[in-house]
């Protein structure tokens, strides 16, 4: 895994860690830790307040307490998906691996970028 800048959507750019052998058509799949997961969750809510719920995947973080102990859940919803044939695919609950996330996996298109911010698709490691 390597650290890298990465973007979905040629505006918002988060840092997260991705496998350069995990790749489809160019795009990677990235693994953000927690802070920047309720980064996303805000900036989705945002974008879908704005410009509606019927284009816009959301992310949210619920914070809870069990045992003492508290825990994070990060859900995506599929706004697009409610009410179709994939109303059952609407909600994803996440599961961190090593304390990260992959939100959007491959489907949500995320490119790395370089130290200029240019996008690299397909991804090369060496450009980073």
């Amino acid at each position: 895994m390597i650290e890298v800048m990465v973007c979905a959507n040629d505006r918002d750019r988060y840092p997260a860690l991705v496998d350069p052998a995990d790749l489809r058509d160019g795009y990677v799949r990235p693994w953000f830790d927690l802070a920047t997961v309720r980064r996303i969750a805000a900036d989705t809510q945002t974008d879908a307040a704005r410009h509606g719920h019927g284009s816009i995947d959301t992310v949210h973080v619920l914070d809870g307490t069990v045992d003492r102990t508290t825990h994070a859940v990060v859900l995506v919803i599929c706004w697009m998906y409610l009410g179709g044939e994939k109303t059952e695919q609407a909600a994803e609950i996440l599961q961190p691996r090593d304390g990260r996330y992959a939100v959007g996996g491959h489907d949500w298109q995320w490119y790395a970028l370089d130290g200029d911010q240019n996008p690299l698709i397909s991804f090369q490691p060496d450009a980073v």
